[in-house]
């Protein structure tokens, strides 16, 4: 019989739950189509890591523990993903129309919102900087800065980044919806693109971007840096980086980092990391929930934001487009596009909601780095 007890192993009731908990991810990402490629990899993370006697997530040479403890907690794999995200990343909209920046800073309001609510519930400082930066609505910020503040809610922060994510119509249509006016989705605005810009602008953004970085927000240059080095291979016009790095990094480094990314995040839901504190779990629902309101507060702020530049450009602005500065690229953009077009059948905004939404994905670093920046200098 003692035998059979090692051979035989039933998870203890929080493991099931979150076993259940994985399935449903699984479920979600194959055959609803919700973000596949990170929510099958994070289901598979936390079904793997609840399995009891599989030695998966256990100290010192589980699969599991060695890709979370060496490549994401030394934030190898954010760093990496922002390389492969700053490779199919193309500015020359927004270095055209600079101004649209404006969106991306309101895009990070959430992150005031959600962290200002965790310390009202009872997260400590450093927690609260890591369950805010949900609000950036990107998951490797959301991973890198959690990973420095708070790992023992990495799991959590980065779980709620993506699914919300990959739920993002659910939450912006409604809200737009409610603020936005028929006659105000039904502004017209010229089609434009980012073709005059210069090629060597093109190829000095990367590199400014860099030595700004540098100078005012060093605790960000991991991320920028990566982002702004991928890009920099997109741009340069060098062949043997075009044809051999970008091909490679926007492609196959991509799918292999998001993989690792969802897998590795996945496997911090495991009984054993939850309950190592009476009051992880709390924390952990808690999260899920703040996640909802940091959305929530970029979008909302968002389109007040573009409510206000529509009345100072005297209508000539469509305030839609303020609804897509998060980092929820390029999903966020679409839906503005969507709702544009049902309101006004012909009305095309996407270059302009795409562009406040590639704003909201470079802010996102930049705000993370800013955030950092000061908390190492005050010593907090």
């Amino acid at each position: 019989m003692p035998l059979l007890n090692n051979m035989i192993s039933i998870p203890d009731p929080v493991s099931l739950i979150l076993i259940v908990v994985g399935l449903c991810f699984i479920y979600l990402g194959s055959r609803k189509g919700l973000e596949p490629l990170m929510l099958v990899p994070i289901g598979f993370g936390i079904l793997l890591g609840n399995i009891p006697l599989s030695g998966l997530n256990d100290p010192p040479y589980g699969l599991l523990y060695l890709i979370r403890e060496k490549l994401l907690m030394t934030e190898v794999l954010p760093c990496l993903a922002f390389l492969t995200i700053g490779t199919m990343m193309d500015f020359r909209p927004l270095l055209r129309k600079p101004w649209l920046l404006l969106f991306g800073v309101s895009g990070q309001s959430g992150v005031i919102f959600a962290l200002i609510l965790a310390l009202l519930l009872g997260f400590n400082f450093r927690e609260s900087i890591a369950v805010g930066i949900i609000g950036c609505a990107d998951g490797p910020t959301a991973i890198f800065v959690s990973s420095k503040y708070a790992p023992h809610l990495l799991g959590a922060v980065g779980l709620a980044a993506y699914t919300y994510i990959s739920i993002v119509p659910l939450i912006q249509v409604p809200l737009m919806r409610a603020l936005i006016s028929r006659k105000e989705m039904s502004i017209r605005m010229p089609v434009t693109s980012g073709e005059d810009v210069s090629d060597l602008v093109v190829i000095a953004f990367p590199i400014v971007l860099i030595l700004l970085s540098m100078i005012f927000i060093p605790g960000g240059l991991p991320l920028i840096g990566m982002l702004a080095l991928g890009n920099f291979l997109r741009e340069c016009g060098v062949t043997e980086f075009v044809e051999r790095y970008n091909k490679t990094f926007s492609t196959v480094l991509t799918d292999l980092v998001t993989f690792l990314l969802g897998l590795s995040v996945g496997s911090t839901l495991s009984s054993k990391i939850i309950t190592a504190s009476p009051d992880l779990p709390f924390k952990v629902l808690t999260v899920f929930t703040l996640g909802v309101v940091a959305f929530a507060g970029d979008i909302v702020v968002g389109i007040l934001v573009g409510k206000v530049v529509s009345i100072l450009s005297r209508g000539r602005i469509n305030p839609a487009i303020g609804a897509s500065a998060n980092s929820a690229f390029p999903i966020s953009a679409r839906v503005v596009q969507r709702e544009v077009s049902k309101a006004s059948p012909g009305n095309i905004v996407l270059m302009y909601s795409i562009t406040t939404n590639l704003a909201g994905q470079i802010t996102s670093p930049i705000f993370a780095g800013i955030i950092i920046t000061l908390i190492e200098s005050l010593g907090i």
